[in-house]
């Protein structure tokens, strides 16, 4: 009998002592150090360009998609700054979301490493079923069962293990890869949360010692299959004062979407009333990735020009590169007198809102780009998009359509994703316009890059 009870009071603590790993604390507040994109320099880069790249959820799916664009990007010379280079060394900010984060990530850390590691590390690896195995480990049991530990925080595990070697954000920031925006949502707000450190500031944390690989986990963790991961929430710990972008976009008549955001970053700022912060797939609040840009165009449109946010070097030509990898697979529904069941319905209800808003949020940075080279002489804005609408072959389409959500795809299936990809950028008109303008070629050639 003793024996029994002592092995349930080792159980009862086990469980007790199971916690997801809190962020660390900032000790002041410097809205001049962090992670953040005035302070993320890429060597030998065109002044006159900004060119920002989104990637899209999608699972495995959209990885492989945003990895053929990079190859894509890789291939293409331009003559941007007056030195024949890659266009791929011409990218700044990288914003992405679920499956897209991992390509996006593992790029500003490895750089073209990415070419040679990340099929084996992550594209052509069975990523569900090791997820799977974590979760039912008698190992793992205790763990999960504490109610403060969840399958994502296993998954940030398993990422931060097999996939990123450990890295943090301060490692992000020392690599010399281009600034990545990975984007997670607010369980309560519904609000997109972006991993820099201008979003840690309110909550007094120090992004620089936090794992990618649980950013990571954060944008990719859709219920039911993966859980939220939670925050601590230190708000007024460290003399945080909001930007005076955001307190000028709070005041007004219109609210705006750069007033919008300074009214989400103002909401973690009562640590009382939200002590924890929990966050969960970043496709509930934007499945591009495009918002990000979106949002500051508008910030400096509609901000006193003292105030706004202004974008690096002053740059003549603004290029944003949208990769899709939405599926929309067909549906006979209307064939039949009787409703789709409760899952087909489930999943068409969230399906509808996030791909209605995805089509939104690219006429809006459409907009937004027009908009911002109409303000100043000389300005240039495109708008590229890699989708599988594009692709002319009907048979191909269905095919691509017809992929997974998933983490796990056939080597033939990633091949084949990266090789659409590459093929979409390169015949896309508008990205020949952009090649054109920055005095290069598109590519004619499909081998891997370098």
């Amino acid at each position: 009998m003793r024996a029994s009870i002592l092995c349930v009071a080792a159980v009862a603590a086990a469980i007790g002592c199971t916690h997801w790993p809190e962020n660390a604390p900032l000790a002041r507040h410097d809205p001049r150090t962090g992670y953040r994109l005035e302070n993320v320099r890429r060597a030998n880069q065109s002044e006159d360009l900004l060119l920002f790249v989104s990637f899209s959820g999608g699972g495995t799916r959209a990885a492989a998609l945003a990895y053929g664009a990079l190859e894509e990007l890789a291939r293409t010379e331009v003559a941007a700054g007056g030195a024949r280079h890659r266009l791929l060394d011409e990218v700044d900010v990288i914003s992405a979301v679920s499956g897209g984060t991992f390509t996006a990530t593992y790029y500003a850390l490895r750089g073209d490493r990415i070419f040679d590691e990340f099929e084996g590390k992550f594209l052509k690896r069975d990523v569900e079923h090791a997820i799977a195995a974590r979760v039912l480990s008698p190992a793992n049991w205790f763990r999960l069962m504490s109610g403060t530990f969840s399958r994502s925080d296993l998954a940030a595990e398993l990422y931060d293990e097999t996939v990123f070697d450990r890295a943090t954000y301060g490692d992000l920031l020392r690599s010399g890869g281009p600034f990545v925006v990975v984007n997670g949502a607010d369980v309560t707000t519904g609000a997109r949360f972006p991993f820099t450190q201008e979003s840690f500031d309110v909550l007094c944390s120090d992004l620089s010692a936090f794992p990618v690989a649980r950013a990571v986990a954060t944008s990719s963790a859709l219920p039911p299959m993966l859980t939220p991961i939670s925050l601590k929430n230190r708000a007024g710990s460290c003399g945080w004062h909001e930007p005076a972008w955001a307190a000028a976009t709070g005041s007004g008549a219109s609210l705006g979407r750069g007033g919008l955001r300074g009214r989400e970053l103002r909401s973690y700022a009562d640590a009382v009333e939200r002590p924890y912060v929990h966050l969960f797939d970043g496709g509930i609040a934007d499945n591009l990735g495009l918002r990000a840009l979106v949002e500051a165009l508008d910030t400096i449109a509609t901000a006193p020009p003292s105030l706004a946010p202004g974008l690096p070097g002053g740059p003549r030509t603004v290029v944003a590169i949208v990769v899709n990898a939405q599926r929309d697979p067909p549906r006979d529904w209307d064939r039949s007198a009787e409703p789709p069941g409760k899952g087909s319905l489930l999943d068409q209800a969230r399906s509808i809102p996030v791909d209605r808003y995805s089509l939104e949020v690219v006429e809006a940075a459409r907009d937004q780009l027009a908009r911002w080279a109409r303000a100043a002489p000389g300005r240039s804005a495109f708008l590229v998009e890699v989708t599988f609408e594009a692709i002319s072959d009907p048979a191909e389409r269905r095919w691509v359509r017809e992929l997974p959500t998933s983490f796990h795809l056939e080597d033939g299936q990633v091949d084949r994703l990266r090789e659409i990809a590459g093929r979409l950028l390169r015949e896309s008109p508008e990205f020949r316009k952009v090649v054109a303008a920055l005095g290069g070629a598109p590519s004619a050639s499909t081998r891997s890059a370098p």
